[in-house]
């Protein structure tokens, strides 16, 4: 069988969906020795290659803002001359015009352009609402990474949910924690928010509440580690001329050895994200000994597996009263962690691998 992969992800600064896709290649290199794999990008594919029935196709044309283009347009003619029995894309989007005798496979994390389209960029959500919707309904199987994300599916789209299938995702790997955290930041001394600093990942209420508890005036700072986004202008002003802005900390993007080492030495992680279509970051801190607060909603409870503190991500008052337990009950905290490492080994890559090369001999079957 000869499988196709959409391996744009990889071509750029890895973010949720590269890790995903980085993490599945990995294992999918060790469980299926048979079938030949072809990574597809616009530009360089910087994967390593263990497996010597992979191979990679690679365009020329380096722009990430032409690599949506360059996939409809390219990936038609490119299935016929690689002989490709299966073309699977990891995000939300297949190429309209692939060969009728193709089979295809596309992994949907989040439907936040119908739930939250006002915290998307404009590109984004218009590729969203043109794409999605023919992919879904051209799809032979549909990957969803949670049961939330697969409700939603079913709920806002006309598919039979007979061709949806949850597989979750696995917890990223970390390297060694060799990397310095900034002096500053004294272990136990900080709560670490994770992710893009856009309006979804509900930064505005995490301040309020970190400003309504006081935690300045205990030494406590807050970290905020990711890209840095957009829709959040208003706020970086504000906080700007804030008493507490020299508490607050923007690393922007970091490496996942100084990653590591923030999860490690945090008070917790809050994570009160208005919607997630899985959160990484919940299983990230949980493996790294992390206690987690997140939201009751979309997949979170699901990931989090009664292993989080669970607050409504509207209330400020019950982010406030989650962050100081983390603060003053250190037996709460060390119940979380516990069970935080428990949880994290219930997501394991090799399981979705597996899960995924069934996946691809089972299309090939009908």
């Amino acid at each position: 069988m000869n499988i196709g992969v959409d391996a744009r992800p990889l071509s750029y600064r890895l973010t949720g969906i590269g890790f995903y896709l980085k993490s599945l290649l990995d294992e999918l290199q060790v469980v299926d020795p048979v079938n030949r794999y072809v990574l597809i990008s616009n530009t360089a594919v910087p994967y390593d290659l263990r497996n010597p029935n992979w191979s990679k196709y690679e365009g020329r044309s380096a722009r990430s803002l032409t690599s949506t283009p360059w996939m409809q347009c390219f990936a038609p003619s490119l299935c016929r001359r690689l002989r490709l029995d299966v073309f699977w894309s990891p995000r939300h989007h297949l190429p309209v015009f692939l060969p009728p005798d193709v089979r295809r496979i596309v992994t949907i994390h989040d439907v936040v352009h119908l739930r939250f389209p006002e915290t998307m960029p404009l590109q984004g959500f218009l590729m969203e609402r043109l794409l999605m919707r023919l992919s879904l309904a051209s799809a032979d199987r549909v990957v969803a990474v949670s049961h939330a994300t697969r409700s939603e599916i079913l709920r806002r789209y006309r598919v039979a949910p007979g061709k949806v299938r949850t597989v979750h995702s696995g917890v990223p790997p970390f390297p060694p924690s060799d990397e310095e955290r900034p002096a500053f930041l004294r272990p136990n001394k900080y709560f670490l928010f994770v992710g893009t600093l856009e309006p979804r990942k509900n930064f505005e209420r995490i301040f309020e509440a970190f400003e309504r508890i006081g935690a300045a005036d205990q030494g406590i700072h807050l970290v905020i580690a990711g890209a840095s986004g957009w829709k959040n202008a208003s706020f970086i002003q504000t906080l700007e001329s804030h008493p507490l802005r020299p508490f607050v900390h923007f690393t922007g993007y970091v490496s996942r050895g100084i990653l590591r080492g923030l999860y490690e030495n945090a008070l917790g992680l809050v994570f009160p994200s208005l919607y997630e279509g899985f959160g990484f970051p919940i299983l990230e801190a949980m493996t790294t000994g992390a206690p987690v607060m997140t939201s009751n909603t979309a997949s979170m409870p699901e990931i989090a597996g009664g292993a989080a503190l669970l607050v409504n991500p509207y209330d400020v008052g019950e982010i406030a009263r989650a962050m100081e337990r983390l603060v003053g009950d250190a037996e709460m905290r060390k119940t979380l962690i516990r069970r935080g490492r428990t949880r994290s080994t219930a997501f394991e890559w090799r399981r979705a691998a597996l899960e995924m090369s069934r996946l691809f001999k089972e299309v090939t079957c009908h």
